[in-house]
């Protein structure tokens, strides 16, 4: 599903209004059914006595004028209150306020809190028509009074395209903005509904149709997309039933130290479960007692160690021959031993899955060895200590920077958070949509580090690899809630039972 920015939607529209002909009244209209029809999947109109509409001047006032109309013609009290004069009105949305007025919808020029107090008191349902996608910075003073009746109000809110004062972008609020329990967003979803706080202020996301033709969008080069099964299953290694284990590839692990070795563990056995052929554990010499108690299908090999942590030495570049993917960093510490290793490990020509501890002990230097085969999978605090840009400005632009970050190193991010972001080193970006904050949990980040490595392995492409492993873990997550575990109980190891059944989740739905 594409996901677009503001810039793109404006473009788009643009496009069918003035090349293709498509009227800018027909989109319109289109609009304000889709918010009509969003709203009675939640109430009958014979149970609401009064809507209240809230309408700033621009398009997404009109929008609300036709959703106005609608209700009026199923019988149901209006109440509108215009935050412009009459004459501000221009194009379309003065059109549809024509409309109104003909029909005799009346309105209230807004002035003094008192009348929309009053108006918010008498209506059953409120409708935000303030601001569309275009919005940035701070309201003024009256916009934040009145937002901030209409969210204290307790009545439901429906928000038209995006919450008014939400920034359509990044989904950055600066002050307030309109809390929805629902938002109608129009033809496409835009990026700034699902990063926080916009996202959390949207509510239920509903994608109305506008009728723009799907053969427009193909005009647009959109790189940013929304991960749902279609793209995951399109993205799935296909299992062949002429096959043996060696088909499905190859996994090194390097992970885990003394105090950790839960990391390696956890790593290991979800590169297995994700269907890879072979997973190997290259294990400390000090620890390998403590793997070959704790792993039965996983194959250890002893290295070179001091003190229970890695130590480079000609074994590894034995063992790195046969491999497949490497995946380093889980656990694996921060001692300066340990940085020497990564930095020696990395300069070997093989496709890298790099988390945690591996991440750590990189500098931007190490990235050149990159050469489009690693993937990264930092959470905001080891990405900002590598590039050195703040976790605050991480989280306001991540898609920005994100993509920024994979094309100069040519390499794929995966970003985690809420949500995590997937970049590649042509420009494109993934966002995901599966998930609960179950996830928020020691160890979960290795399980999705072995996930990403067991697809990899298997023979996906890069980001396919990444696509299915951070779709997929999020889903084990979902499953597992709907299941027997909480938010609150979900741990690591837990998780790891549900990454079968993610998969055989998106096989049934395909």
């Amino acid at each position: 599903m594409k996901v677009l920015s503001v810039q793109e939607s404006r473009e788009i529209d643009r496009y069918v209004i003035e090349e293709i002909g498509i009227p800018g009244i027909v989109l319109m209209e289109n609009a304000g059914l889709s918010v009509f029809e969003m709203i009675r999947e939640y109430f009958e109109t014979d149970k609401l006595k009064k809507v209240l509409i809230v309408a700033g001047k621009g398009n997404n006032g009109g929008d609300g004028f036709v959703v106005a109309r609608h209700f009026f013609n199923e019988g149901c009290k209006v109440s509108l209150i215009l935050l412009c004069d009459k004459e501000d009105l221009k194009g379309d949305a003065l059109t549809e306020f024509k409309i109104i007025q003909k029909l005799g919808i009346d309105y209230i020029r807004f002035k003094k809190m008192e009348e929309l107090n009053k108006e918010i008191e008498s209506s059953d349902i409120i409708v935000d028509a303030i601001f569309g996608t275009g919005f940035k910075g701070k309201p003024d003073n009256e916009i934040k009074e009145i937002i901030k009746a209409i969210n204290e109000s307790g009545k439901p809110v429906f928000s038209i395209d995006i919450p008014s004062c939400v920034d359509g972008d990044n989904g950055n609020v600066e002050d307030v903005a309109v809390k929805a329990i629902a938002t109608c967003t129009m033809g496409f979803i835009k990026k700034g509904l699902l990063f926080y706080p916009g996202r959390e202020y949207a509510g239920e996301i509903y994608i109305g149709d506008i009728g723009i033709p799907e053969k427009c969008i193909e005009k647009f080069n959109i790189k940013t997309e929304l991960i749902d099964y279609e793209i995951v299953k399109n993205a799935l290694p296909q299992r062949k039933q002429y096959s043996h284990k060696g088909t499905y590839g190859k996994v090194i692990v390097f992970a885990g130290s003394p105090g950790l070795t839960g990391a390696a563990t956890l790593t290991s056995i979800s590169a297995l479960k994700s269907g890879s052929g072979l997973v190997y554990l290259a294990t400390p010499l000090s620890l390998n007692h403590i793997y070959e108690e704790k792993l039965t299908e996983v194959v250890k090999i002893p290295v070179k160690d001091e003190e229970g942590y890695y130590v480079y030495s000609d074994k590894i570049d034995e063992i790195l021959n046969d491999m497949d993917v490497v995946i380093l960093g889980p656990g694996i510490g921060r001692r300066e031993i340990v940085q020497e290793f990564v930095r020696e490990l990395i300069k070997k020509d093989k496709p890298f899955v790099i988390d945690a501890d591996g991440i750590n002990n990189l500098t931007l230097k190490e990235l050149e060895y990159a050469r489009g085969k690693w993937i990264l999978t930092p959470h905001p605090g080891e990405f900002s200590r590598l590039t050195g840009i703040s976790i605050k400005e991480i989280e306001k632009n991540r898609i920005e920077i994100a993509n920024e970050f994979s094309k100069k190193y040519n390499l794929y991010l995966v970003l985690k958070g809420v949500p995590t972001v997937i970049s590649t080193p042509d420009g494109r970006t993934f966002i995901n949509s599966s998930g609960n904050s179950g996830l928020s949990s020691g160890g979960s980040g290795d399980v999705l580090t072995g996930m990403i490595g067991g697809f990899l392995a298997q023979g996906a492409k890069f980001e396919d690899a990444a696509i299915c492993g951070v779709y997929l873990h999020g889903l084990a997550a979902d499953i597992a809630i709907e299941e027997n575990e909480t938010e609150y109980s979900l741990t690591a190891s837990s998780l790891i039972d549900y990454i079968g059944k993610s998969i055989k989740s998106l096989e049934n739905a395909c």
